[in-house]
């Protein structure tokens, strides 16, 4: 398998118990998982939590304390409770759906997790202020559709980001030589066929997001790429 190719567990590794939690991240951690992609929101005191969707129970995360959402979904942890049990023990891909980019680079900075850390968004405002504060940390901007895949290429360019993360249905030979011939990586969500994986292989894909780690990491340990 290629060194520079990175396999990352989608959700804080689905499969492995209910998404984005602690005992589910430490059960992929000891089942052999090396880099987990996990949801990143902010609650209306501050806290960063780990939740996919922005409604809970009929509830904006962003305007609920850390207290009343932990009364409401008591599974969601604070990032600094993921951190302080798994940093350089795993690497994060942290995709951040609702927070300011200085409390995430605090965060971040305070466990050491800088170098080795992904932090991808779909939000532009974001990634584009994150990069202000934490020039050196690689981000990657995520989308969903092949369209305009030029002007995502320049956007990405423009804000000094080292990746483009498109919906795996969005990859094609084409983007892969426009992406690398201007120095972007190209990272695909969420791939989940062997079938589509080894395609995008094929066409050089420099990573995948995927809810199947183990079955994909066995199938690239076997194929020569």
């Amino acid at each position: 398998m290629r060194k520079d190719f990175e396999l990352i567990a989608h959700r804080g590794g689905r499969g492995f118990g209910t998404d984005n939690t602690i005992p589910a991240m430490m059960e992929a951690v000891r089942a052999g998982v090396s880099f987990i992609e996990t949801d990143v929101r902010c609650t209306a005191d501050g806290e960063l939590v780990l939740c996919h969707d922005p409604i809970i129970w009929a509830k904006a995360v962003s305007r609920l304390t850390y207290a009343e959402l932990k009364k409401t979904a008591p599974e969601r942890p604070l990032l600094a409770e993921v951190l302080e049990r798994l940093a350089g023990w795993v690497r994060f891909n942290l995709e951040i759906k609702d927070a300011p980019a200085d409390t995430v680079w605090s965060m971040i900075s305070e466990y050491s997790i800088d170098v080795t850390t992904l932090i991808s968004s779909f939000d532009k405002k974001f990634l584009q202020k994150f990069k202000q504060v934490a020039p050196h940390v690689r981000c990657g901007y995520l989308y969903r559709t092949h369209y305009a895949e030029e002007r995502k290429i320049n956007i990405a360019l423009q804000m000094g980001i080292e990746a483009i993360m498109p919906q795996f249905h969005a990859v094609s030979p084409e983007l892969m030589e426009k992406a690398h011939s201007a120095g972007l990586k190209v990272i695909a969500w969420t791939v989940n066929n062997e079938k589509d994986l080894a395609r995008l292989i094929e066409w050089r894909i420099d990573g995948v997001v995927t809810d199947r780690y183990l079955m994909f990491k066995e199938f690239l340990e076997s194929t020569r790429f």
